[in-house]
């Protein structure tokens, strides 16, 4: 039987306060805000913040994780300096409105033998745990194309208390990569998850859990199942994907949960 609260990743073009309420609507328990518009943090004032969680706590909806807005990888010294400011400001507005769950999406783990392009990574990473970590949030990756493995290896020799992982099954699932999998290999990693199939665009990568999935299909059960097994009790984030209905997509996820629980 499936445990975990359904939470909603709102959709940062459309005015939040008005998505909040849909989300409420649905029977969302929480909420993924992205930091960028009217809730970048210096746009966010001290009475925005007030509101915003007076907002939630009325509807009984938690914020369960801020989005860092990340448009280059993190092996890029592009603006650093810039870069490493703002997301210092997002952990703080996070902190701010309740919740200790930052995520990003870092861009591929550059190769080992690519030295200056890993170092750089690696740095990156590690000073933005500990800016995390000064501001009482982790730094959550949200998986992509990276093996698992690879992604593994690399978080075990950061060791930082202050990183974590997404999971994130249709990101995965349009690499090849096995969620279920990743969940168990991830397992001490695991902060937040994403439950749900691919919806946009054409899934070219065959199904990783072999013949009877066809590509892009999540395999529900062993999901939930391994969730379970790494004792992750956390939210469940419905992420619809542009041009998909958001209430469409929550109220599909909903019901396919029922099927299992």
């Amino acid at each position: 039987m499936i445990r975990n609260p359904l939470g909603l990743r709102l959709d940062p073009t459309r005015p939040i306060r008005e998505q909040i309420l849909q989300a409420a609507r649905l029977g969302a328990k929480g909420v993924v805000l992205e930091a960028s518009g009217d809730i970048a943090p210096h746009r966010l004032g001290e009475t925005g913040r007030r509101d915003l969680k007076h907002q939630l706590r009325s509807v009984e909806v938690s914020l369960t994780a801020m989005v860092l807005p990340t448009r280059r990888p993190f092996d890029s010294l592009d603006q650093l300096d810039e870069r490493l400011r703002r997301a210092d400001a997002v952990f703080a507005l996070a902190f701010d409105l309740g919740t200790r769950l930052v995520l990003a999406q870092a861009g591929p783990i550059p190769a080992a033998d690519d030295a200056p392009k890993r170092e750089t990574f690696t740095n990156v990473v590690a000073t933005l745990g500990a800016r995390a970590e000064h501001r009482g949030v982790r730094l959550t990756l949200e998986t992509g194309p990276d093996p698992i493995d690879h992604l593994r290896t690399f978080l075990d020799a950061l060791a930082h208390p202050a990183i974590a992982v997404s999971i994130d099954p249709p990101n995965l699932l349009r690499a090849g990569i096995d969620p279920v999998a990743a969940t168990r290999d991830l397992h001490d990693w695991v902060a937040h998850a994403y439950a749900g199939d691919p919806t946009g665009g054409t899934i070219t990568a065959r199904n990783p859990r072999g013949i009877g999935y066809p590509a892009g299909a999540l395999d529900w059960e062993e999901y939930v199942g391994a969730l379970e097994e790494i004792a992750y009790h956390g939210p469940l984030t419905v992420w619809p994907e542009p041009p998909v209905d958001p209430a469409r997509h929550f109220k599909a996820v909903v019901d396919r949960v029922a099927e299992i629980s």
